[in-house]
């Protein structure tokens, strides 16, 4: 009987070792939905979608000329381009985040004029979360 119970529990931390092991190692390739939020206050300031392809590039399927490139350590997922924005030049943008799990994504996100002199025309911070949609992306916008 003992042995029993020792053999279910060396089973069970073996398969959960795997589990998380498997999220770890998760792949962030496809189409994500992401929501902005304003910093301070929370409300929603954008709902846009991206593409993160396989050859750690990406871009955007609702923002035309939204792009960049992106790498992933472990959990963490760093995604970083630019965007060319008429009456302002051009805005570089920068996401900090964490894949919470195979299908969430959440972090800080940031965009401002590049390059610039402090004080910055152009300085926005945010907060945001993404849900994966599918793995198959349509092309940029």
């Amino acid at each position: 009987m003992n042995g029993s119970i020792v053999r279910f529990a060396l089973l069970l931390g073996i398969a959960a070792g795997s589990v998380g092991a498997a999220q770890a190692d998760s792949s962030p390739v496809g189409l994500w939905r992401m929501t902005s939020f304003t910093i301070p206050g929370g409300a929603v300031a954008t709902n846009q979608t991206v593409c993160l392809k396989a050859d750690s590039t990406w871009y955007s399927t609702s923002e035309p000329n939204w792009n960049g490139s992106w790498y992933k350590n472990e959990k963490e997922v760093r995604w970083y381009g630019s965007i060319p924005i008429a009456q302002i030049g051009n805005v570089a943008s920068m996401a900090m985040g964490k894949l919470d799990s195979p299908t969430t994504m959440t972090g800080n996100y940031s965009e401002w004029t590049a390059p610039g002199t402090p004080p910055l025309s152009f300085d926005r911070h945010f907060t945001y979360s993404m849900t994966f949609l599918q793995a198959e992306c349509p092309p940029p916008k």
